[in-house]
C-alpha cells in the first residue's frame, strides 16, 4: 500500500479507501488524466518488480540450503576416503581437508583451515610443497610425485601425491586440490614378494625331492639338482627333454587323459617307473599341479620310492610267513578283524580259548563272539576310535566270553595295520591267564609272536641285566638291541618314578609274584614317556626264578589324555582359571591350613558390572575376550599363595590366605577396583567395565566353605544394589535383604487380584507454552504387609517372574480409561505415555492386546505413546522388529526412554521407527553447573530434531533448568518443577486448574 501512497503523492491526487481498494479521484484536467494513466502503468511495474524480488529471494534461500546440503555431503564423502585430501587457494592458504589429512597432522580440520604450509611443516618441507604448488599453477596441469611428510611426532610418511588445479566456471584457476596415498604398505608388500621368491628358490634348490616345471606337451622347462641326481642326466640334457623319455610305464604321465585330469582337478598324484640314464629302473611317486597361466605349465614333484616299494614287498612276504606262524601257535589266541570288526583270521588257539571253530567265527562280529554284553558299546567305540582317529587300545587284562557263556580271563594286546588294499585290520593277541604255563615255556612260545606286537618286551636275568628286547622296545625307547643287551634295566629310569614304587615292584617279584603298574621312563633321546608294565619272574623246572619278563605298553597318550581330562574337570577352558569345583576344594584346604595356623581367610565374590549388555550389544566373542583380560588383571592383583577362580559366567572367586585384618582385604579390593578403571582394549575399541565385590571372612562369618561363598555372593549383590563399582563385607543384614526380596515376590503374585496397584500420572508439559498436553502413566504398589513398595524394587522382580505381563496389561487398561475421560472433559488431543518392559514387549500376544485396548476405549492412536528402553532391543529377537513394525503400522508412537545411558542408543534410533526420545534425568540434573552435561543435552536435542524426533527432558526440577531447556528448543518436559506423579483424582484437579486459568 505504501508504494501506491508514494505514487499518489507524486501525482498530487487524493486517495480514498473503498472496499479494501484505492480509487483515485482526479481533476478533469486532461493532463492529469494522462499522468494518471502513466502512474497506473508505473504502479503495475513496481508491484510486479516487488513480487519478482520476493520470488528471487525465496529461490536464493532454497539454493543456499541445497548448496549447504551438498557441501556437507561432499565433506562426508571425502572424510570417508582413506587417502589424504586437501585444497588450497592460489596463495597457498588451506581452504579445507578431509579427516585422514587432519589425523595425519594430528590436528583438527579447523586448525588447518586458513593456514599455510609454513604454519604446519618445517622449512624444508614447506619449500618442497610450495615448489610443487608453483608448478601446478604455472603449468596449469597436474603434478605427480612421491612426497615425504614428517609429522609433529617425528614420524616420516611417504605418499604418492597428485596436485591438480581447480577452476571456476570461467576457467580461472582458483586453487589446488591434492590427493595422497600412503606407499609404505605397497613397498612392504614388494619387499615381502621379493623375499618370498628368494625363499621359494632356496627351498626348491635344496629340496630332497625332485622338482621340475614342464610345458603342456611334457617338455622339461626347469629342474632342480635333486632331479638331476635322481635321473643321472645333466641339467643341460634335461632342459627341453620330453618327460616321456625318462618315464617307462604304460600310462605316461603326460598322456592326453592325464593332462585333462590335471587341468580339471588342478592337481594329479600317481606312481610310475622312471629309467635312469644308466638304464636301471626306479619307482617314483609323482605329484603334479597345473598352473593355469597364459602358456599353461605343470609343477611336478618327484620322489624316489624304490626303497619303500622294496620294503612293502618284503613286508608282504613277512606277513605271509607270520600268518603261518600265528596259525600254528598253540597257546596264544590271535584273531584278525577288518575295519567293521568282522573276523578275518582265527587261529587254532582262538578255537581252543573261546570255543568257536574257525568256520563258526569267520565273518562274525567281534562283539557278538567274545565281548560280554555290558562292554560291547565300549569296545565298539574304542575300536572305531583307533581305526578312525588313531587312539590306540592299551594292552590290559580283560574278562571275555566263551562260546558256552563262561568267562575267559586274558591279557589282551592289539596291533593295527593296513592290508594290501590299504584298509585297516586289527589283530588281537590274547594270552590265557587262567591256564598260564611255566614262564620259560611262555617266553619260548611268545618269542616269535611278540616281534609284531605293539607290546614292548624285555627279558632280564636274575640280576636285572638285559638279555633280550623285541622290536617294539626298540621302536618305543629308541634304543637298539645292541645298545641295551648286557646293560642294567635301570637304563630306562627317568628319576621321576617314586622310589617307593620301585621298592613295591622288587618286593613283589622277589617273592615270586607278578607286578603291574605304571612307570615313567626315559627314551634314548631324553624324552619322558609312560609305560604300563607287567613284570613277572620266570621259573625253571624246579621253581627257581631265573629271569624276569617285562611286557610294557606305551601309555603316554593315554596319560596325556587323562591329564587333559583332569584339566578340563578342574579348570575353566576360557580363562584357564580354577573352576568352581577346584576353587571350592582349594578353599576347603586353605581353611584347614588356616585352622592349624590360626590365620584368617578372606573370600571375595566378584562380578563384572553390566556384562550382559556387553555380551548382547557387542557380541559373545567380545564378552569372552573381556573375561580373559579380566582374569589376567585379577591374577596380577594377588600373590602366588592366593587364588583366583572362575565360578561361571562373569563371576569370579578370589581366596586370600594369611589375612591379619579386614583392612588388608580392603587394600586388595580397592586395588582390584582401580585395576578395572583402566579401559579394556577389545577388538580395537576401548571399554570400561567396573566390578562389584562381596567379601566374607573366615572364621568371623563362617567356617564352612560353601557358606562363605554364599555370604560373599550376598555381599556382592549388596554392592550391585548400592550402585556397583564398590565392595562390601558380608553382614547378617544382607540375608535380611534377600528374605525381603522373597517376601516381595510372594506378595507380588496376588497383588493384582487384591487390587493393590494404583496408576499415577505425571504431567507431560510443552516447554514453549508450559501447558500440560499429556501424562506418563506410572505404577504404584501399596501392600498390607510390606507397605509402599517402590517400582525400583518390585518391577525387576515382576520382570523375572513373568508377572509383568498381566500387570502391564492392567496399567494400559487403566491409563486408556483415564485418557479417554480427560480427552472428552479437557483436551481432545490429550496424550498418554506408557512404559513397556522388555519381557512384556517380546510377548507374542502384545500387539493383539494393544489393539484390543485401543478398540475397547476408543482412543485415537495418535494420542498414545509407548516408552521402551534399550533393554527391549538388546537380544535381537526377531519378534522385536515385528512388534515395532506392527506398532508403527497401527499409528501408535514409540519413544526411546532413558536415552544416553546405554551402549547403542544412537544406532537404535537410526534403525527403528522411533518418534520421540527422552533424555535421561541423569543428564538434566547438572546442566546448570556442568558445561559437559549441557553440551550433551544440547547435542541430544539437536540430533533428535535432525532425525525428525520430538525430545522430552526428564527430571526438570528448577526454573533455571527449564529456561536452559527452552533456549535449547526442547519440545517437552517432565519433573517436579511442574508436578510430582499424582493419583488419578488429583491429576484431574490439576487439569481442571489449567482449564480455569486458560479461561481467565
Amino acid at each position: 500500500m505504501s508504494l501506491v501512497v508514494e505514487l499518489a503523492a507524486l501525482l498530487n491526487v487524493l486517495l480514498i479507501p473503498v472496499a479494501d481498494k484505492y480509487d483515485i479521484i482526479l481533476t478533469i484536467s486532461p493532463t492529469i488524466l494522462t499522468v494518471y494513466t502513466c502512474g497506473s502503468m508505473l504502479l503495475g511495474l513496481l508491484l510486479k518488480q516487488h513480487q519478482q524480488r520476493q520470488q528471487l529471494a525465496q529461490e536464493l534461500q532454497h539454493n543456499k540450503s541445497l548448496l549447504e546440503t551438498e557441501k556437507n555431503l561432499l565433506q562426508s564423502i571425502i572424510d570417508g576416503i582413506p587417502d589424504i585430501i586437501f585444497y588450497k587457494s592460489i596463495d597457498g592458504i588451506y581452504l579445507g581437508c578431509n579427516k585422514a589429512f587432519a589425523e595425519l597432522l594430528q590436528l583438527k580440520p579447523e586448525q588447518i583451515k586458513y593456514h599455510k604450509d609454513s604454519d604446519l611443516f618445517d622449512e624444508q618441507q614447506t619449500n618442497k610443497f610450495i615448489e610443487a604448488d608453483r608448478f601446478v599453477l604455472q603449468k596449469k596441469q597436474p603434478w605427480r610425485n612421491e612426497e615425504w611428510i614428517t609429522t609433529s611426532d617425528g614420524i616420516a610418511h611417504i605418499f604418492s601425491t597428485q596436485k591438480t588445479p581447480f577452476t571456476d566456471s570461467l576457467g580461472h584457476i582458483n586453487g589446488i586440490v591434492g590427493v595422497g596415498r600412503d606407499l609404505a604398505y605397497r613397498k612392504h608388500i614388494e619387499k615381502q614378494l621379493r623375499r618370498s621368491e628368494t625363499t621359494y628358490r632356496n627351498i626348491i634348490s635344496t629340496a630332497q625331492d625332485g622338482f621340475l616345471i614342464t610345458s603342456l606337451e611334457g617338455n622339461i622347462i626347469e629342474a632342480n639338482q635333486s632331479f638331476v641326481n635322481m635321473t643321472g642326466y645333466s641339467m643341460k640334457e634335461l632342459i627341453n627333454m620330453p618327460i616321456n623319455q625318462i618315464e617307462t610305464s604304460n600310462q605316461h604321465q603326460f598322456s592326453d587323459e592325464n593332462i585333462d585330469r590335471a587341468k580339471r582337478k588342478k592337481r594329479l598324484h600317481f606312481t610310475s617307473l622312471h629309467r635312469h640314464k644308466q638304464g636301471h629302473l626306479f619307482h617314483v611317486e609323482v605329484n603334479i599341479s597345473f598352473w593355469d597361466s597364459d602358456e599353461g605349465m605343470f609343477f611336478c614333484f618327484v620322489r624316489d620310492i624304490s626303497e619303500r616299494i622294496n620294503a612293502e614287498q618284503k613286508l608282504l612276504r613277512s606277513e605271509s610267513k607270520f600268518r603261518q606262524i600265528f596259525e600254528k601257535i598253540p597257546a596264544i589266541s590271535v584273531q584278525g578283524y577288518d575295519k567293521d570288526r568282522s573276523v578275518i583270521f582265527w587261529n587254532h588257539a582262538s578255537e581252543k580259548l573261546y570255543g568257536y571253530t574257525k568256520e563258526q567265527a569267520m565273518g562274525k562280529k567281534l562283539e557278538d563272539l567274545i565281548i560280554p554284553l555290558p562292554y560291547r558299546e565300549h569296545v565298539i567305540n574304542n575300536v572305531n576310535a583307533w581305526i578312525n582317529d588313531g587312539i590306540p587300545i592299551p594292552a590290559e587284562e580283560l574278562l571275555l566270553r566263551h562260546a558256552d557263556g563262561s568267562n575267559v580271563a586274558v591279557y589282551s594286546s592289539h596291533a593295527l595295520m593296513n592290508n594290501a588294499d590299504n584298509e585297516a585290520e586289527m589283530y588281537c593277541i590274547d594270552i590265557d591267564l587262567s591256564a598260564q604255563k611255566k614262564a620259560e615255556e611262555q617266553a619260548l612260545t611268545l618269542s616269535q609272536a611278540i616281534e609284531q606286537s605293539p607290546i614292548s618286551m624285555i627279558l632280564t636275568n636274575i640280576d636285572s641285566k638285559i638279555e633280550y628286547v623285541n622290536s617294539a622296545f626298540e621302536r618305543i625307547s629308541g634304543y637298539s638291541a645292541s645298545d641295551v643287551i648286557g646293560q642294567d634295566a635301570s637304563i630306562l629310569k627317568s628319576g621321576l618314578t617314586p622310589k617307593s614304587l620301585y621298592k613295591e615292584l622288587w618286593d613283589t617279584i622277589s617273592r615270586g609274584d607278578a607286578w603291574q603298574g605304571e612307570l615313567q621312563n626315559k627314551k634314548k633321546n631324553g624324552d619322558i614317556f609312560w609305560e604300563h608294565a607287567h613284570i613277572a619272574p620266570i621259573f625253571d623246572n624246579v621253581g627257581v626264578a631265573k629271569h624276569y619278563l617285562a611286557l610294557k605298553q606305551d601309555v603316554t597318550q593315554y596319560k596325556l589324555q587323562e591329564e587333559r581330562i583332569i584339566q578340563q574337570a578342574h579348570y575353566d577352558s576360557l580363562t584357564g582359571l580354577p573352576n568352581r569345583l577346584l576353587s571350592l576344594e582349594r578353599l576347603s584346604q586353605m581353611l584347614k591350613d588356616a585352622f592349624r595356623s590360626q590365620n584368617n581367610v578372606a573370600v571375595l565374590f566378584l562380578d563384572l558390572d553390566d556384562f550382559k549388555k556387553v555380551n548382547d550389544s557387542l557380541g559373545h566373542s567380545i564378552g569372552d575376550e573381556l573375561l580373559v583380560q579380566a582374569a589376567a588383571r585379577l591374577k596380577n592383583t594377588i600373590s602366588n599363595n592366593d587364588l583366583v577362580g572362575r565360578l561361571g559366567g562373569d563371576e569370579f572367586i578370589i581366596i586370600l590366605g594369611n589375612i591379619n585384618s579386614p583392612a588388608e582385604v580392603e587394600v586388595i579390593a580397592t586395588k582390584m577396583l582401580k585395576r578395572f578403571y583402566q579401559p579394556f582394549v577389545l577388538n580395537n575399541r576401548e571399554l570400561v567395565s567396573t566390578v562389584s565385590i562381596g567379601i566374607a571372612l573366615y572364621p568371623h562369618n563362617s567356617e564352612d566353605p560353601k557358606e562363605l561363598l554364599r555370604q560373599a555372593d550376598s555381599a556382592m549383590y549388596y554392592s550391585k544394589d548400592r550402585g556397583r563399582n564398590t565392595y562390601n563385607f558380608y553382614t547378617h543384614q544382607m540375608d535380611q535383604d534377600i528374605n525381603r526380596r522373597l517376601r516381595v515376590e510372594e506378595q507380588l503374585r496376588n497383588a493384582l487380584k487384591r487390587k493393590e496397584f494404583e496408576v499415577y500420572f505425571q504431567p507431560l508439559v510443552e516447554i514453549k507454552s508450559r501447558k500440560i498436553i499429556g501424562a506418563e502413566a506410572l505404577l504404584r504398589w501399596k501392600n498390607a504387609l510390606l507397605g509402599q513398595v517402590t517400582p525400583d524394587e518390585f518391577i525387576p522382580i515382576a520382570e523375572q517372574t513373568g508377572l509383568i505381563i498381566p500387570i502391564g496389561q492392567y496399567v494400559i487398561d487403566i491409563a486408556f480409561n483415564a485418557t479417554k475421560k480427560w480427552q472428552q472433559q479437557f483436551q481432545p488431543q490429550f496424550k498418554i505415555a506408557i512404559n513397556v518392559s522388555p519381557k512384556q514387549f517380546r510377548e507374542n500376544t502384545f500387539i493383539d492386546m494393544l489393539k484390543m485396548q485401543l478398540e475397547k476405549h476408543q482412543i485415537h492412536v495418535s494420542c498414545v505413546e509407548l516408552e521402551i528402553t534399550e533393554g527391549v532391543l538388546l537380544n535381537g529377537d526377531p519378534i522385536i522388529n515385528s512388534n515395532l513394525t506392527s506398532i508403527n503400522d497401527i499409528g501408535v508412537s514409540i519413544s526411546m526412554d532413558d536415552f544416553g545411558t546405554g551402549y547403542s542408543s544412537l544406532s537404535y534410533l537410526r534403525s527403528y521407527p522411533f518418534d520421540t526420545l527422552k533424555v535421561d534425568k541423569s543428564f538434566i540434573n547438572d546442566i546448570t553447573v556442568d558445561p559437559g552435561d549441557l553440551e550433551l543435552v544440547g547435542a541430544a536435542i539437536a540430533m533428535g530434531h535432525g532425525l525428525n524426533l520430538k525430545v522430552v527432558a526428564e527430571g526438570i526440577e528448577t526454573e533455571e533448568q527449564y529456561h536452559l531447556l527452552r533456549s535449547l528448543k526442547c519440545d517437552y518436559g517432565q519433573g517436579y518443577l511442574f508436578s510430582k506423579p499424582l493419583p488419578r483424582a488429583e491429576f484431574e484437579e490439576l487439569l481442571q486448574t489449567q482449564v480455569k486459568s486458560a479461561d481467565q
